[in-house]
């Protein structure tokens, strides 16, 4: 991708190809005749004298988003919102089960040596700023009505942003208006308080600049490749011929490593999600991997691949079904993504010391056959169905920890249910006397008043339960915690999540913006300061019901102090980011806390 950082003042420097303008034109060419049948005509009609422009300009957009977005073309053409009401966005696309939101602005460069100007990028910059502030009014009406979509990925820490300017012009931009570019790049991230040392692709904001090279390398690379995956061996396989043919069986580590190498993601193409990063069941599965090779079929779940067609070698009918060879045509792992990129990321160096361990790697693998284009349907419904499936959690384990079990009991003295299975169903005012396990998780946490704990809880509330042993567990389900502290911790929060609901209800988002956006994410800061500071939950020995007269007023003075706090100190703070940031919430914590009386 074309980060701005990575871009320098010779890459704009040096003069155009000489093919620069037949290449920029040819590629507008292709590209509107592309996607000219996906982008709305508004202001663009076929009889128009410019419309050829107009449109390639659109495509290249779509083409972008295309590329960074990954979405299909059908996606890209409709995600482009360019009009003369567009107020500097020309293409927007949310795309959720990848966490991105990719913003473009685009200009088709018939001549091929143009470049970006000082007015450009401050138009898209402006744009880009507004949009962060919601200000969907200065923007087309197909970007309006994605503003639930928008508001998902501003209002999450998790959301990548792409800020993309693409055109058909010379690779960068010149010094100054690069060197702005890069700080824009260096601005947005610093105010998520994200480390510096963080690499380009992971960034949570990124400024891109794309260039004809650019597109012209999208369209050599591609997006989707048929992968043939020619001589696999199964081993102890079998088949299954209704409704569709399938063959499975078990394959051996060394093949894994061999698709990797052959083509990387690429494997991936009709996966609904693509790689997950660094996660703690990549880790499991490089742990087992390295360590207990010869349990990994009976710790993993397989891997299951969609093929347009199964051709088995003629040798087979002669070897039984202890093993067998196959090609397997147009391949895609739907299921299984993280156990081949981290077979393949652990052992692409391979010595000579871990070839032994590859070999004793054996994996359950599924061949599912299914043409695309006769049983589209048919495909979308497995993989949605292989990657849907309901996850066992550290939560589930946690229900029957002794300190659960323990607090259960305490809790049936004073008349209380204590819900320890998670359920999908919600609470009706008849069950208030019903206390579940994340109701309890979410009261103490916030009553620990530590800033490692409340920032834990906002961010990543998950990790609590991956070690019931562990500090973060410990620290909010202990010996110490009776069912009394969590009946008197659970009624006040349930009375404080009511009434910071009531206050942003009457906080207006259009007028005052921020401060909802403040108050929204520092939901677990007033909590644990009003739990502490007012209600005292700690030194109570009795139940004791919640005053909600006291903890209303409370509540706006402590709104009101991290508003004026965060605007004296942090200007330009990203809500999302800095109530999950350990350092600010613990110095949030302190600088509040001695504004409430004990």
């Amino acid at each position: 991708m074309a980060f701005v950082k990575e871009l320098k003042i010779e890459d704009n420097a040096a003069p155009a190809l000489a093919t620069s303008k037949i290449v920029a034109q040819r590629l507008g060419k292709s590209l509107r005749e592309r996607y000219q049948d996906f982008i709305h005509r508004r202001e663009c009609k076929p009889d128009q004298q410019d419309y050829d422009v107009k449109m390639a300009s659109r495509a290249i957009a779509a083409f972008s988003i295309y590329n960074l977005a990954g979405v299909d073309d059908i996606t890209a053409g409709k995600s482009v919102c360019d009009s003369s009401d567009d107020g500097g966005i020309d293409a927007i696309c949310v795309n959720h089960s990848e966490k991105l939101v990719v913003i473009v602005q685009s200009k088709f460069n018939q001549s091929g040596n143009g470049t970006w100007n000082k007015d450009d990028f401050l138009n898209f910059k402006d744009a880009c700023e507004k949009l962060q502030l919601e200000e969907y009014d200065n923007f087309d009406e197909i970007l309006q009505n994605m503003a639930n979509d928008i508001e998902v990925g501003l209002g999450s820490q998790d959301y990548k942003f792409l800020f993309v300017m693409a055109h058909t012009g010379k690779r960068g931009a010149a010094e100054k208006i690069l060197g702005d570019m890069q700080k824009w790049q260096d601005e947005l991230n610093a105010a998520t308080l994200i480390p510096e040392t963080t690499p380009q692709d992971e960034l949570p904001f990124q400024v891109h600049l794309v260039s004809a090279e650019d597109l012209t390398e999208w369209l050599r690379a591609g997006s989707h490749i048929n992968i043939d995956l020619d001589d696999v061996e199964l081993e102890h396989y079998g088949h299954k011929n209704e409704p569709y043919l399938a063959f499975y069986g078990q394959i051996s580590g060394d093949q894994v490593l061999e698709w990797w190498m052959a083509h990387g993601p690429r494997l991936f193409a009709k996966n609904i999600r693509n790689l997950l990063g660094s996660t703690d069941v990549n880790e499991s599965i490089k742990n087992t991997a390295m360590t207990a090779p010869e349990m990994f079929w009976y710790y993993n779940n397989g891997i299951t691949l969609l093929v347009s067609d199964i051709a088995p070698h003629r040798r087979n009918a002669n070897r039984g079904t202890k093993r067998g060879t196959f090609k397997f045509y147009n391949s895609s792992v739907i299921n299984g993504a993280q156990t081949v990129s981290t077979i393949g990321q652990v052992f692409k160096n391979i010595s000579d010391e871990n070839s032994d361990t590859l070999s004793q790697i054996k994996i359950p693998v599924r061949f599912i056959k299914v043409a695309d284009m006769e049983n589209a349907e048919v495909a979308t419904a497995i993989t949605k169905a292989n990657n849907h499936q309901n996850r066992v959690l550290g939560r589930d384990f946690a229900s029957q920890h002794s300190e659960q079990l323990r607090i259960a009991k305490e809790l049936a003295v004073e008349n209380y249910q204590y819900q320890l299975l998670r359920t999908a169903g919600q609470k009706g005012e008849s069950d208030q006397n019903i206390i579940d396990l994340d109701e309890s998780l979410d009261a103490l946490a916030c009553l620990t008043m530590k800033a490692s704990i409340v920032a834990t809880l906002k961010a990543q509330r998950g990790r609590f339960f991956e070690n019931l042993d562990g500090t973060l567990y410990r620290t909010v389900f202990n010996p110490n915690v009776s069912g009394i502290k969590v009946v008197n911790a659970v009624s006040h929060f349930r009375t404080i999540e009511g009434l910071i609901a009531k206050l942003l209800d009457q906080t207006d988002r259009n007028t005052h913006r921020k401060r909802h956006l403040i108050i929204t994410h520092a939901n677990r800061v007033i909590t644990a300061l009003l739990l502490n500071k007012v209600s005292k939950i700690n030194k109570l020995s009795e139940l004791t019901a919640p005053n909600d007269l006291d903890l209303q007023k409370n509540l706006l003075i402590i709104a009101n102090n991290i508003d004026e706090y965060i605007e004296k100190k942090y200007p330009n703070a990203y809500p999302a980011r800095f109530f999950s940031n350990v350092e600010k919430v613990d110095e949030i914590l302190r600088e509040l806390s001695d504004t409430l009386q004990d």
